[in-house]
């Protein structure tokens, strides 16, 4: 990530950790979000991911 946040996240405070770079030695917490059904969406909406809305994440949330 190069610093910038999505904007579904705009009105969030993120923690310093949201930032840091991740550790590939530890297994990933979980996002909650169907990633690849999400990122279909985006795909046939034109979108990058980046540019959804949080009304538009928040439908892909497991």
């Amino acid at each position: 990530m190069n610093g910038t946040k999505p904007k579904f996240l705009e009105n969030i405070t993120l923690l310093p950790q949201y930032y840091a770079a991740p550790n590939p030695y530890e297994n990933a917490p979980s996002c909650h979000v169907n990633l690849l059904e999400l990122s279909r969406y985006a795909k046939k909406c034109g979108k990058k991911l980046v540019e959804l809305t949080s009304e538009e994440v928040q439908r892909f949330s497991i």
